[in-house]
């Protein structure tokens, strides 16, 4: 068992700890101003709300009055498009707090208590991270048939390093391996030490990066960790958000392989690299089954052509007879370098 002295050198007990709330936003920003009313009504009062927004000059000059006169706690950073990943980084450089708590535009807290759950976790000194619950409409108690199964594969990441989600359960649960990229907090520190996110990825993805890393490096006892405290309602009818996009499964594809040939590759060379077949079927199986399941897709000749029932399997055959050319592609194109440094720019 470790002395106090030994985990007084790591990471400091946060009674009160200062949280930034980092909102990455893309053309959305009157849901944004949603989200603001949530924070501005929080029972917690250690708290800043650093706003990255990416939108257009229109969309921005549009909104610009409102926001920026909103609270003098909320500031607003403008950056061009950076993509999740570099969003997550660029948006870490310019929060203040020990603690940064993030937020999708798309989607609202629920609850003036939303920060302060988060918070308290970090009176714990070996609590690194925490993932908050997830529901699809208000009031929800559970939309999982069978709890303890949803509870096992919690935040769980899967043998070919598919990330399983099912935060809408309603049961504490810690550790977990990684930490959804909405409703979910870091101490800052520990964002600095694994660098943040790999920001080649440009899919969801990208959200695992950093954790491969922390299950290597953290010191003993230190976790991440769910709590169903903290609520988001996820907003399925504003368009934009993941899997409500317009994405062809070529794309898709492309996401993956980033994710395997730079991620995975580098954390877990031995296994990616030793049962490589396996992983590029895992690949193309888990990309079509977002294609059918998760995305809108509007423009595709197949479909044009034979329909939508018929036309989407037609695309899929023409994407499988192509995917041997992607592969050879990542396996000859250069992994890009990340030099693992959160930067305001």
């Amino acid at each position: 068992m470790l002395k106090h002295s030994e985990i007084s050198t790591r990471c400091p007990a946060l009674s009160n700890p200062f949280v930034s709330v980092l909102i990455r936003s893309y053309n959305r920003l009157h849901c944004v101003l949603e989200i603001l009313e949530v924070c501005k009504a929080q029972t917690y009062n250690n708290f800043e709300v650093v706003i990255l927004d990416q939108s257009i000059d229109d969309h921005w000059e549009s909104h610009r009055k409102e926001i920026e006169e909103f609270d003098s706690r909320f500031r607003v950073v403008r950056s061009k498009p950076l993509g999740p990943p570099g969003a997550r980084n660029v948006g870490v450089a310019h929060c203040r707090g020990d603690v940064i708590l993030f937020m999708d535009d798309d989607d609202l807290p629920v609850g003036e208590d939303w920060i302060s759950y988060h918070a308290k976790n970090y009176a714990d000194p070996f609590c690194i991270g925490v993932s908050g619950r997830h529901i699809h409409q208000p009031n929800e108690k559970s939309r999982y048939k069978d709890a303890q199964w949803a509870y096992k594969r919690c935040l769980t990441i899967s043998f070919f390093f598919k990330g399983r989600v099912f935060t809408g359960i309603n049961m504490l649960k810690k550790p977990v391996q990684w930490l959804h990229g909405n409703n979910s907090s870091i101490r800052k520190s520990y964002i600095i030490k694994l660098g943040g996110w790999y920001p080649y990825v440009v899919s969801d993805h990208e959200e695992h990066s950093p954790y491969f890393k922390f299950q290597k490096v953290k010191q003993p006892g230190e976790y991440l960790m769910f709590d169903p405290k903290p609520i988001v309602l996820r907003r399925f009818d504003i368009p934009g958000g993941v899997e409500r996009r317009t994405i062809s499964l070529h794309t898709l594809l492309v996401h993956r392989m980033q994710f395997y040939h730079w991620v995975i590759s580098t954390h877990f060379p031995v296994r990616f690299y030793g049962l490589y077949p396996f992983f590029m079927i895992s690949c193309f199986r888990l990309a079509t089954r977002h294609f059918l399941k998760g995305s809108r897709f509007d423009d595709i000749f197949w479909i044009r052509w034979f329909g939508n029932k018929f036309g989407k399997y037609f695309y899929i055959i023409q994407e499988l007879v192509l995917f041997p050319v992607l592969i050879l592609k990542f396996l000859i194109k250069p992994k890009p370098k990340w030099n693992g440094q959160v930067s305001k720019t």
